[in-house]
């Protein structure tokens, strides 16, 4: 049976890190010889604070491991937090108070929202944000900025990726709908699924598919009456559920009694990874795929991911990481790799040592491409059903598909394009 990764661990893990106590946010830069200062942005209270919980804690263990090493260039690293809320302005705010203490390379950020925002900020605040989640098409298409990196994968891969899972798994179900949250990642998810849709099916099962129009929910909503109201009216057989975090544990929690897990053959998850499982349990429809972004399942055997594993879950308690933790922790190895290079942290240098930086993580090595800052990184699924075990549910598969694979060319500055998708 898993542990939940509760608040006394997040908690703990705060403390750990520093961020309970915000005088470590003196004004001005350390000196060369002081520790090298990494500010964390993360959603650390509300609705999204259960994905901000793996965000810390995969930094965490990062930190503490490099330091354990003897540091990078002789110094030791040190994390600090700020908590965006997942709110544009709160993430804006987050970004603006670590310039002001002298923290110029920056990572983590959950919502696409948040870092649509900060990004215009980057360059007038001489700071670097590495992504490790945030993932809408447009933040490396026409939102590029010369000072933001993104070293997870993003829609277009993941989604057309899930696209042409679903298409070889699923060829009778050719009528697809989906409830998605009224957010930047919530677009750029749904139209790169459609258009992988659109192209899959008919190259993989020679039919047509037929997507009926998304059912767009607020973010950070308490009640999905309506929405799942709609649902059920619904005639399409294939179900995208795109909301996430907390959001999706409130929602399959009143979707239980509507039986919507019975009212469609086939739910996919572009990213809420164990969330939706662990809120069903015995409910838990069989078959869901969910897109990761790292599962430990799929690595066994390499270094980086079973100490990364065993040390979170002696941290923690927990089992069951969420990938969340796989990419913050990747966050922090580009930048010790970068800083290296660079031989400096300045952020002229460390722009360019991590424009075409190849680096080892926890799953596999990835290289961020100079031309639109985007990682080229392993895409990770899992698919759950429902047991017999306390715990309710169980992995029953998992697949891992090459970025080189899924991902599209670099086009920085200019709108993404589908080729499939024509909405």
């Amino acid at each position: 049976m898993s542990t939940t990764f509760t608040r006394r661990h997040f908690t703990g893990l705060l403390a750990a890190s520093g961020a309970g106590a915000l005088s470590l946010s003196s004004k001005g830069a350390r000196a060369q010889s002081g520790p090298i200062r990494l500010g964390l942005i993360s959603p650390l209270s509300g609705s999204q604070e259960i994905i901000g919980r793996y965000q810390l804690a995969g930094a965490t263990i990062a930190v503490n491991q490099i330091n354990q090493a003897g540091g990078v260039l002789g110094r030791k690293l040190e994390l600090v937090p700020r908590d965006d809320k997942a709110a544009p302005a709160a993430g804006v705010a987050a970004s603006k108070d670590l310039v002001g203490a002298g923290v110029n390379l920056m990572f983590g950020v959950l919502s696409s929202g948040v870092a649509l925002a900060i990004a215009p900020t980057l360059q007038g605040d001489n700071a670097v944000l590495v992504l490790s989640a945030a993932s809408a098409n447009e933040l490396t298409h026409d939102q590029f900025s010369p000072n933001l990196f993104r070293i997870s994968d993003q829609a277009f891969m993941r989604q057309r990726a899930l696209a042409r899972l679903v298409a070889a798994d699923y060829p009778a179900i050719t009528t697809w709908t989906a409830i998605n949250p009224q957010t930047a990642i919530g677009t750029s998810n749904w139209d790169s699924f459609v258009d992988g849709l659109m192209q899959f099916y008919p190259e993989l099962t020679k039919k047509q598919v037929e997507v009926a129009e998304a059912i767009w929910a607020k973010f950070g909503a308490t009640d999905y009456k309506n929405d799942l109201t709609q649902l059920m009216r619904r005639s399409s057989e294939g179900l995208y559920c795109g909301v996430y975090g907390g959001d999706a544990v409130t929602m399959f929690g009143q979707a239980a009694s509507y039986g919507l897990t019975k009212k469609f053959k086939v739910i996919v998850d572009p990213g809420s990874e164990f969330i939706i499982a662990q809120a069903m349990g015995k409910n838990t429809p069989p078959g869901l795929w969910s897109g990761f972004h790292w599962y430990f399942g799929a690595y066994k055997g390499r270094k980086i991911n079973d100490e990364l594993y065993d040390a979170y879950v002696k941290q923690t308690g927990d089992k069951f990481p969420a990938g969340y933790v796989g990419e913050a922790h990747a966050a922090v190895l580009a930048y010790a790799a970068a800083i290296q290079k660079a031989g400096g942290t300045e952020t002229a240098q460390v722009i360019r040592a991590l424009e075409g930086l190849t680096f080892d993580t926890c799953k596999g090595e990835r290289t961020i491409r100079k031309e639109d800052h985007q990682a080229i990184c392993d895409l990770n699924f899992v698919q759950f059903g429902p047991d017999s075990s306390d715990q309710g549910w169980t992995v029953t598969g998992h697949k891992v598909i090459k970025g080189a694979d899924a991902i599209e060319p670099p086009t920085p500055g200019q709108p993404l394009k589908f080729q499939y998708n024509k909405k």
